[in-house]
């Protein structure tokens, strides 16, 4: 209403003014209606939001709980925590502890793990480390664990900041030397750059410098190799592996070679118990049942080829003992109806080769 009651003639006015911009008024209010159609709701549900119910004001100081995201606190750099590179390399160890044998490249490996760790101490306080050489030579017959506990020392290097990747990349002679002159150092080089930041495995490196004769382009990849191991020198390691006469020659033949590998690790042949064990892993690995009356079969076996261990490969020669064995289960079960899930899965004494047997399967 009016303070002074109502007034026909005013009503008429406004009347008057609602027929002539009523309808510019009410094409407003529908485009704004469209675009925000939740703007009436929102100002009701708002205003009803502003009055607080009974049971809102008798527990006002009761707070709710937060649904803010909290953002992480951001650590300064150099105080980065390292708990998850101290399990890795935790992990590493431990596998390479598990390795069956091999007891003299373990405290090798555990050595130079200490020395690098020392060495990081003495840099953080300010005192000046020795410079150390970690690059290695590997000798040994094979199948005596040289490529698997290369492997795991370029994830131990990277746990320990190392380097910076920790990869594994192996080569032999075919992957360095090029047929033709002006072309080995190239192919050399770009083997190196794939390796930088991990290990260098050079499998059989004697090749590259053969006996007896003089070779122009192992020479080649040798030099290639020595510049680039001096110019990486804090981000690569590079492990030269071959059989241990062959490999002293290889060293012998550059004095930079006997520089920058000032430690050889050499991997002994498996004892006869010891690849027993192996082969007893295996077994487990993957998933086969066996008696002790089988494995000592399978012992007995072994040892009939002591002698001649480092020439059939060692841990290769006990795969070749595997195979046999799933070979001759498979030609007893095959003879059976219905066999049973344990009987497809377990090896019985019958199914260890004889030594003759063997023999024609080994090269």
């Amino acid at each position: 209403g009016f303070k002074y009651g109502w007034n026909p003639k005013l009503q008429a006015v406004l009347e008057q003014q609602w027929q002539q911009q009523g309808p510019i008024w009410k094409g407003i209010q529908q485009t704004v209606a469209a675009q925000t159609p939740s703007a009436h709701a929102t100002v009701k549900s708002s205003a009803r939001s502003t009055r607080p119910s009974t049971q809102q004001r008798h527990h006002s100081s009761t707070p709710k709980p937060s649904t803010t995201r909290t953002t992480p606190k951001k650590t300064p750099v150099g105080h980065e925590s390292h708990s998850s590179g101290t399990n890795n390399l935790e992990s590493c160890l431990d596998q390479l502890h598990s390795l069956v044998g091999l007891d003299t490249v373990k405290s090798t490996v555990q050595e130079l793990v200490n020395i690098t760790k020392v060495a990081q101490m003495q840099a953080n306080v300010g005192l000046k480390a020795p410079a150390i050489t970690r690059h290695l030579v590997f000798t040994g017959n094979p199948g005596t664990g040289k490529t698997t506990v290369a492997r795991l020392l370029g994830d131990i290097y990277k746990n320990l900041q190392v380097l910076s990747k920790g990869h594994f990349t192996e080569v032999d002679r075919s992957k360095l030397v090029a047929e033709y002159v002006g072309q080995t150092a190239p192919k050399t080089s770009e083997a190196i750059q794939a390796a930088l930041g991990g290990v260098l495995f050079i499998d059989e490196a004697y090749a590259l410098v053969p006996e007896g004769r003089p070779d122009p382009f192992g020479q080649e990849a040798v030099n290639t190799l020595l510049k680039m191991m001096e110019d990486h020198r804090n981000d690569l390691v590079v492990i030269v592996a071959g059989y241990k006469a062959e490999m002293g020659r290889f060293i012998d033949s550059n004095p930079g070679l006997k520089s920058r590998f000032a430690r050889s690790v050499d991997f002994s042949d498996y004892s006869p118990t010891e690849l027993t064990d192996i082969f007893r892993i295996r077994c487990e690995q993957h998933g086969y049942l066996f008696s002790d009356t089988m494995l000592k079969s399978v012992s007995v076996l072994i040892g009939q080829f002591e002698g001649q261990v480092g020439e059939l490969g060692n841990g290769r020669f006990v795969r070749n003992i595997f195979d046999r064995c799933i070979a001759l289960q498979c030609s007893r079960l095959a003879s059976l109806t219905q066999p049973t899930k344990e009987d497809l899965k377990t090896f019985l004494p019958v199914d260890v080769p004889t030594v003759e047997q063997l023999s024609q399967f080994l090269l």
